[in-house]
């Protein structure tokens, strides 16, 4: 059965809950609804927020908490670092000079995290020589957003 992402495609936030699953190779689908409607303060989140995920037995709201959860849960603990010196290095920006990712040598949840973002910056800003000017920045931009989980989502949703 297929987890259900609450939220509308286009929400930078749902589609890294969508991009988490899919590096994850979990199933699951959106589920647009009304985030100010009662019903969806009473069951999916109080806080009339996207993007809320619902597991099989309960509700997580707010992106950075859908993250860590599906990294811990479904296989992504590389995601994490491996160490607690990559693992603090994660939650902290790093220089992309120094490193291939942003926390370091390895694709973490930080990368993970701007990926939809900034594909929509550079896809629809016109304004992408801010990204493919800088060699670093444009070095890390190919190759997060070569990643099968994320090609994946653009084949499924090519309006991301």
């Amino acid at each position: 059965m297929a987890i259900k992402i609450h939220g509308r495609q286009l929400s930078f936030y749902v589609r890294t809950a969508m991009l988490a699953m899919s590096e994850m190779n979990v199933e699951s689908e959106i589920i647009e609804d009304d985030m100010h409607s009662p019903e969806y303060l009473a069951k999916v989140n109080p806080f009339g927020k996207h993007p809320a995920v619902e597991f099989d037995d309960f509700i997580l709201y707010e992106s950075r908490a859908i993250l860590r959860y599906v990294v811990t849960n479904y296989g992504g603990l590389h995601l994490l670092g491996s160490t607690p010196k990559e693992k603090a290095m994660v939650d902290q920006w790093f220089e992309l000079a120094k490193t291939k990712y942003l926390a370091g040598d390895f694709y973490s949840m930080a990368d993970l995290a701007h990926i939809p973002m900034l594909h929509r910056f550079v896809a629809s800003s016109g304004k992408e020589s801010l990204v493919t000017s800088r060699k670093h920045v444009n070095a890390w931009y190919e190759t997060i957003t070569s990643r099968p989980a994320w090609k994946k989502i653009v084949e499924q949703y090519p309006d991301v």
